[in-house]
């Protein structure tokens, strides 16, 4: 009898620990962070920017309509994507034409390429794709607003007041070169299985992130905001999964910035 009564509580723990990944998995936040500062011009107070990283190809609800729920009702005024939209796994576009489908039209959309997307084997088609729908593959652009305007750009123009970046490590090079911009930045995935304070128990990380990543435990970054040497970063949890098809405690995200 005993044994049944353990043998019983070990399913019922298996059933509720799978349940519980099933629901972490899928679950889509929406975090809010207001950038305050004196790079914003007064033109510029209240402007929304929705962030999408890492989809990795994944669907949240049929024909993306969850997803497409919660980025139009935030009403941006743009949208950037961090990278990694599709992955060395993906066989088809079709979750990701459902996305660009519906944010076409919303606000103005800009995206840089994340390590899986320049590895995968739909990379061409992906791009062809995003300059169908009206994505601009971001290099250096200027946002204006009632007169007044705003730099944004990629890495390779830090000097922007904001920064895309696919890879968080690169916020120390940004922060090390006495830029107080804002980055935005993904990569990480919260860790993807995190500890229940949201730490990274594992995720790719170098000190050094010009010249690669490497695994390593603890990352100092797995996501929210950060500040270093007057600049800022924020970092999405982005929203699919990679290696493993689960998420533990780093819930799927879309981040809803303002500046202020």
């Amino acid at each position: 009898m005993k044994k049944l009564l353990l043998l019983g509580a070990a399913v019922l723990l298996g059933v509720a620990a799978i349940i519980f990944v099933i629901q972490q998995t899928n679950t889509l936040d929406t975090t809010y962070f207001t950038w305050q500062s004196s790079r914003v011009p007064p033109e510029f107070e209240g402007f929304r920017i929705v962030q999408v990283s890492d989809l990795h190809a994944k669907r949240f609800g049929r024909e993306q309509q969850r997803l497409l729920h919660v980025i139009a009702e935030a009403q941006p005024d743009l949208i950037v994507i961090t990278g990694d939209m599709i992955d060395e796994s993906t066989r088809s576009l079709d979750s990701v034409q459902e996305l660009l489908a519906g944010l076409h039209g919303l606000a103005p959309i800009y995206f840089i390429d994340g390590n899986h997307d320049v590895r995968s084997r739909l990379y061409e088609d992906f791009v062809a794709m995003l300059e169908r729908y009206g994505v601009t593959m971001l290099d250096r652009t200027q946002l204006e607003r009632d007169g007044a305007a705003m730099t944004m750009g990629n890495i390779a123009n830090a000097d922007a007041d904001i920064v895309l970046v696919h890879d968080p490590a690169k916020f120390l090079w940004y922060a090390e070169q006495g830029h107080d911009g804002l980055v935005l930045a993904g990569h990480m995935h919260g860790g993807q299985v995190a500890l229940p304070n949201g730490r990274a128990i594992i995720g790719p990380f170098s000190d050094r992130p010009m010249e690669g990543l490497q695994l390593s435990f603890f990352p100092p970054f797995s996501s929210g905001v950060y500040v270093q040497d007057g600049a800022t970063m924020f970092l999405s949890r982005g929203l699919g999964t990679s290696h493993l098809p689960i998420r533990m405690f780093a819930t799927p995200e879309v981040a809803i910035i303002d500046l202020k």
